[in-house]
């Protein structure tokens, strides 16, 4: 991996030399900017845009712009909602997702905007990656992950594509087989995987952030109810570690599948990465995302909180066609 992308860098810096100035490249570096200001960073980083923040996707749009194509995107997101209740209204998505998914569109049209062919994103979901470890059922990742490819195709056909597990291994009908098969081809070692959270800044950043998002939903769990908080974090641990496993090897999984498209993320990047991080709704917590929360719609803004941080007083909760979909501020 770290060898292609070398190379893809090397190609990168080839095209800069070549194409500068050029109106491909002018394209191309607008349509970068646009998706960089929508950028989600990590703590300390620099939000500067330079050459060296630039070269890791400019060979991509560079390339599809030069060949009038589509810029696509790849997004892992979307798994399915928090089991936890004090942080979700229910299991099925709500406008806290649809705002996401509208946002994305903006994203696209932003593209087109500057460049004819718009945009395509991939929404690769990883519900079924790791939804043992996280306690959904599959049942509810599927009836989940219908709902978003309904809203997706119904209210903006031709911007999505979408993804799954299930897409990647149709042979085997058994999602455990799935997972197995997944690990088997793209799988890191635990070992591996611990001695780089003690040697890399960034990926005890991560840990630390599914860590805590997986101890607060086990601390919602009849399963793991009577139990102090600090045993749940014990057992969140180990689960915290095999989520960051398994969506590593799905990242890798992705990259072999979709190496031309461009590596949106839902978590902060650093400044300098192959991967954008992205901001999907507005939150006052970095690491929060749709599925973990309730939104909250206030003079027409959207922005994202945990259901239990909800002061009912001033918060109504309002229902579109029979189910729960959001709170509305009274201030």
């Amino acid at each position: 991996m770290q060898g292609s992308n070398t190379v893809a860098q090397q190609m990168c810096g080839q095209l800069v030399h070549e194409h500068h100035n050029t109106p491909h490249m002018n394209i191309a570096e607008q349509i970068l900017e646009c998706l960089f200001r929508r950028r989600s960073l990590a703590p300390g980083q620099d939000p500067e845009l330079s050459s060296q923040v630039l070269e890791p996707h400019l060979a991509k749009v560079m390339q599809a712009v030069e060949n009038g194509r589509k810029i696509e995107m790849v997004l892992p997101a979307f798994p399915g909602k928090s089991p936890s209740r004090k942080k979700t209204l229910s299991h099925l998505p709500d406008l806290a997702e649809h705002h996401a998914i509208d946002e994305l569109h903006r994203l696209c049209k932003e593209i087109q905007e500057i460049y004819a062919p718009g945009a395509l994103i991939h929404i690769c979901s990883d519900g079924y990656v790791f939804s043992d470890l996280v306690h959904v059922p599959d049942a509810d990742v599927k009836a989940y992950t219908d709902a978003i490819q309904d809203y997706a195709e119904q209210h903006y056909p031709g911007t999505f594509a979408h993804f799954d597990l299930r897409d990647a291994y149709p042979p085997l009908d058994c999602l455990d087989a799935m997972r197995e098969e997944m690990m088997i081809e793209h799988g890191q070692s635990l070992i591996l995987l611990q001695q780089r959270f003690k040697d890399d800044p960034h990926m005890m950043l991560m840990y630390c952030g599914i860590h805590r998002f997986l101890s607060e939903d086990y601390s919602g769990l009849k399963v793991f109810a009577g139990m102090s908080l600090n045993a749940v974090k014990k057992v969140a641990k180990p689960a915290s570690q095999r989520v960051i496993q398994r969506s590593e090897a799905w990242s890798a999984l992705l990259q072999a599948r979709y190496p031309h498209c461009l590596r949106l993320s839902i978590h902060p990047q650093l400044a300098v990465s192959t991967k954008i991080g992205i901001r999907l709704v507005p939150t006052s917590d970095l690491w929060r995302t749709p599925w973990h929360s309730v939104a909250i719609k206030r003079r027409g803004v959207v922005t994202l909180e945990k259901r239990s941080n909800v002061d009912e007083r001033y918060h109504r909760l309002v229902f579109r066609k029979g189910r729960p979909c959001h709170y509305a501020s009274a201030q």
